[in-house]
């Protein structure tokens, strides 16, 4: 390799939500990365919307969770409405507080999450390389050559171990890879909008408005009267050249009977959806996050937070094996882990976004009469207001099936993400998630409760934080309720998911799995 071209350990093609996240995470970890991008500085568009659970936990390990909440709007209701009525509501607010400590939808819109993660990456002594896009690269003696164009049209090499490509659904190195990205595209042409809505309505609301031709949402948005509105065009509008918000506007109130007039649209844009998947997350030491790997429909506001959790998945995984705690080996895991999770998401996303928007008699039946007197039925049952929770929240999502993971401790199984709740410890209440923030280290935190605390004397700490929980009688009942047995040990994950647990301190169990992946 040239020694005149900058070296790095990993470099982040993109800084959206999910390249932000990964240079974040890799910051934390102490990783020497670069990290570029071709616009100027963090997206002015308000694009993704819904901040799930699963990401707000992932923000409190990265401490700006307090930004968060100051700024984001919470979504306490789904209103739906049919012909200007309102014909059902499903309460959203705490819909699970024992499930998570964000148990809502935060809408928080990705230039906020850009922001805020770019402020807290600079916070973390890094930067990004704006005006800057890769081109080429030559892959030499398991090394990347990397080629980057500036925008004031002059190049620069790098060179790298591991490349990331975190570039959006038309991903360069996905492309120059020859990765294949297979899929398709929906028929519909959507708009979206960032506008305001003179009407007196609640801000706390989201609304989805049923017509015979489609679905139109209004989600609520930080500032007085500020709304995004997403709908599928009308047909007669699919072939023009240029479409005004006016004209759409004027055909939800006439066609759609939506009574709300809008003024101060700030952003609109017309675009067509995709769902397509790549054939393996990874390539060599070139992986693929978020919609360079998967892109599909909005429903569920699932996008944004399936990448932010691509990163974290393989953030600590490289963190390791760069900082010479675990093998190579380690990082094919990645592709194991989360393409199960994206062929799932595209599968549900795609089901349901064809019931919406589906202009058939029988799914126009569905969607006018059954979906206002099924959805209003259903979550009066908290059983089914936890399961719609499990599925947006994507704390549902485990890996269980994973070959990284082994042990069960009572109904509790490795692959899981560890289960939140609140114990006393030293005299206080503390979420677990406090407990096992390791907020610098991509290490594991073995936690362990009514277990001997000597047997532990010898684990290796440049791998383990070691945590004793005290074992008391509001500890016992708190465990009991999320499936703990009365003893237990479990290594957790820098990602908040169990990688080892066992009723009984088992060492030479733990440490025969642990060989597999990791230099102990």
């Amino acid at each position: 390799m040239e020694s005149s071209a900058l070296q790095y350990d990993v470099i982040i093609s993109g800084a959206g939500p999910t390249g932000l996240m990964l240079a974040n995470q890799l910051a934390r970890f102490g990783v020497n990365f670069l990290i570029l991008d071709k616009k100027s500085g963090p997206t002015n568009e308000s694009r993704a919307l819904a901040l799930q659970a699963r990401s707000m936990e992932i923000y409190q390990q990265l401490g700006v969770m307090d930004e968060v909440l100051r700024d984001g709007q919470k979504s306490l209701k789904l209103g739906i409405y049919k012909n200007s009525k309102e014909i059902g509501a499903v309460d959203l607010g705490e819909m699970a507080k024992d499930l998570s400590p964000y148990s809502f939808i935060m809408v928080y819109e990705q230039s906020k999450n850009e922001e805020m993660l770019y402020k807290n990456l600079k916070k973390l002594g890094s930067d990004v390389k704006w005006y800057s896009e890769i081109f080429n690269y030559e892959n030499i003696n398991d090394e990347y050559k990397i080629f980057v164009k500036n925008s004031d049209g002059s190049e620069e090499n790098f060179i790298c171990k591991y490349l990331c490509a975190c570039d959006g659904g038309k991903s360069v190195v996905r492309e120059i890879s020859g990765m294949p990205f297979t899929g398709g595209t929906y028929e519909n042409v959507f708009f979206v909008a960032d506008t305001h809505i003179k009407d007196n309505i609640p801000h706390d609301t989201l609304m989805a408005y049923l017509s015979k031709f489609s679905i139109n949402l209004f989600f609520p948005m930080q500032g007085a009267n500020r709304f995004r509105a997403l709908g599928i065009l009308p047909k007669e509008y699919y072939h023009h050249d240029e479409i005004h918000f006016d004209e759409i506007a004027k055909h939800m109130n006439i066609t759609e009977k939506i009574p709300y007039e809008f003024y101060d649209t700030n952003w609109y844009s017309t675009y067509r959806l995709h769902h397509k998947k790549v054939k393996a997350f990874s390539k060599g030491n070139i992986f693929f996050c978020g919609d360079a790997a998967h892109v599909h429909s909005p429903a569920g506001g699932q996008g944004m937070n399936t990448g932010l959790q691509d990163a974290y998945n393989l953030s600590w995984k490289l963190g390791m094996v760069i900082n010479g705690k675990a093998k190579p080996g380690l990082l094919y895991t990645y592709h194991e882990e989360r393409n199960p999770i994206a062929e799932s998401l595209l599968k549900t996303t795609d089901r349901f976004f064809s019931v919406m928007t589906n202009q058939s008699a029988f799914f126009t039946f569905i969607r006018m009469h059954l979906t206002p007197l099924i959805i209003p039925l259903a979550t009066s049952f908290k059983f089914v207001r936890r399961l719609m929770f499990l599925f947006a929240s994507q704390i549902r999502i485990s890996y269980e099936k994973s070959s990284f993971s082994q042990g069960i401790a009572g109904k509790i199984k490795s692959g899981m993400r560890l289960p939140y709740f609140i114990l006393n410890q030293n005299g206080k209440n503390i979420s677990i998630y406090d407990i096992t923030r390791n907020e610098f280290k991509a290490n594991f935190t073995m936690l362990t409760y009514g277990l001997p605390e000597e047997k532990f004397n010898t684990i290796n700490r440049n791998l383990f934080n070691v945590v004793q929980l005290e074992k008391n009688d509001n500890n016992d009942k708190a465990l009991s309720k999320k499936g703990f047995p009365e003893k237990w040990m479990a290594v957790i994950r820098p990602d908040n998911y169990i990688f080892f647990t066992s009723e009984k301190y088992n060492e030479n169990e733990m440490k025969e799995h642990l060989r597999e992946y990791f230099i102990l």
